[in-house]
């Protein structure tokens, strides 16, 4: 994996048009210490100032990772209050602050990754949201394992280029020993092209079909859908949300349609299964 993909702005672009669009109640979960979609919800919901003086204090994801202080203490899960930050502004869009100060926590006790998965099914998060998005950072880390941990789905941002096959290699090791280890199943819904140019090139078109023929990309497969790059999206001339521009409202609609498609095909097979 790698930056530079249009990961956070999927994320949130996805998740902002089911909630607004959709009618759907999302949580958004910031593990990335860059906290991009966090300053992007802040600006939604106008509430930079609030957070750089107040939330970052007090109530953000390093809350659920907090490890005990000696050994004969017990781990406790936070409250939801403690953690989970709703705007009147944006009912159907509940947020995990993040912060750049977890890349000063102790991550060398390896079992902590496992909080966040503890603190969703302690308070029964999955029977209050209708889907719960995590941003994760876009390396190889111990807050990438919490993330795939928790999830049931992963989407894999992409962009057309050389590195990308490495990259989605990289990520599938990752998962299929995490699923290993810990007994996991974690279902791939596809990887989403983004940043895409309107006119494909006969060298980026060579590109993208030697990236189709990878084993791992085929496992995982491709959305039909994709974005496409929208400068004042990218530079954030009206904040970092796809459904706010013309351009990519398009792109971000036929995703996410893509999206609850491919989670309602996965999951009438998993019932047929299960019979």
């Amino acid at each position: 994996m790698k930056g530079g993909v249009g990961k956070t702005t999927l994320c949130i672009g996805i998740g902002e048009y089911l909630a607004n669009y959709e009618g759907k109640k999302i949580l958004l979960i910031d593990l990335d210490p860059q906290f991009n979609t966090t300053q992007s919800i802040m600006d939604l919901v106008n509430q930079a100032e609030e957070y750089m003086n107040d939330y970052r204090h007090r109530i953000t994801i390093r809350k659920i990772f907090e490890d005990t202080k000696t050994i004969s203490e017990r781990p406790k899960i936070p409250s939801v209050s403690e953690v989970i930050l709703k705007f009147e502004s944006e009912p159907n869009i509940d947020l995990i602050c993040g912060t750049i100060d977890i890349i000063k926590d102790d991550t060398s006790n390896k079992s902590l990754y496992k909080r966040l998965n503890k603190f969703i099914n302690e308070h029964k998060l999955k029977e209050l949201y209708d889907y719960i998005f995590i941003d994760c950072p876009p390396t190889i880390s111990f807050y990438t394992d919490a993330a795939l941990f928790a999830s049931d789905y992963y989407i894999v941002p992409a962009k057309i280029d050389r590195y990308s096959i490495l990259g989605i290699r990289l990520l599938n090791t990752v998962i299929s020993n995490l699923m290993y280890d810990e007994e996991l199943e974690i279902t791939p819904l596809g990887i989403v092209y983004t940043m895409r140019r309107q006119e494909e090139t006969m060298k980026t078109g060579e590109i993208r079909w030697r990236f189709e023929q990878n084993k791992d990309v085929a496992q995982m497969g491709i959305f039909s859908s994709s974005t496409f790059i929208v400068n004042d999206l990218m530079v954030g001339y009206q904040g970092n949300i796809a459904s706010k521009y013309s351009k990519s409202r398009e792109d971000i609609k036929n995703v996410s349609e893509e999206f609850l498609s491919r989670i309602s095909q996965i999951s009438s097979i998993k019932d047929d299964l299960d019979e």
